[in-house]
């Protein structure tokens, strides 16, 4: 990517090695926005975008202590959110081929009773599961999967702040991994990430 660079980025990269969070957030300041739009062309998802980076960033702070061993930092940035946006756009497809199929076996389902009931155990447990959640997580996951609303909308749904919803979907999908977790079907953690009981 061809811009003006950072000034002093040398610097501040080696400050944030040291683990100095105001050099970290200059970094953060001036290549947030720039990587945003860079994923937002590749994935044309803004919650997505928004979540890589900030994801990018988690983890540079994370293992900062690495910082010193690389030598272009703007290039290793694009690669890393590159990477993640490719794997977003794999899963997202992979998500919807799944949704596919289950539409297509529940239709199987209807003739064959033992199936049938089978299936609907599955929606059971999602729905227990569900129901163990908190309310506010429930009804943030709830409208994000099984409505499709965006963050912002979310958040104008239930007047609460989009960092607010962030975490209670956040919150929502981990302890229903956690509730999932001890039911020794492999479609649950499948359905679990995108699908939500009607």
């Amino acid at each position: 990517m061809k811009f003006k660079g950072l000034h002093n980025e040398s610097d501040l990269i080696r400050l944030t090695a040291l683990g100095d969070e105001k050099a970290f957030r200059k970094i953060f300041d001036f290549y947030s926005g720039r990587l945003h739009n860079y994923i937002l062309r590749i994935t044309d998802s803004d919650e997505i975008a928004e979540e890589i980076v900030m994801d990018a960033f988690t983890k540079i702070w994370i293992n900062r202590s690495n910082l010193y061993a690389i030598t272009k930092f703007d290039s290793y940035l694009y690669t890393l959110v590159r990477n993640q946006a490719f794997n977003a756009i794999k899963r997202i497809a992979h998500e919807a081929r799944i949704i596919r199929e289950l539409s297509l076996d529940n239709t199987e389902y209807q003739h064959n009773t033992e199936e049938t009931v089978f299936y609907n155990d599955y929606k059971n447990i999602i729905k227990d599961a569900m129901d163990r959640l908190p309310p506010q997580q429930r009804i943030v996951y709830s409208l994000s999967r099984d409505e499709g609303l965006k963050y912002d909308e979310i958040a104008l749904e239930m007047n609460l702040s989009k960092n607010t919803v962030k975490a209670h979907l956040k919150k929502a999908v981990s302890n229903l991994r956690t509730v999932l977790s001890n039911h020794d079907l492999v479609h649950i953690f499948i359905l679990m990430s995108f699908y939500c009981v009607r």
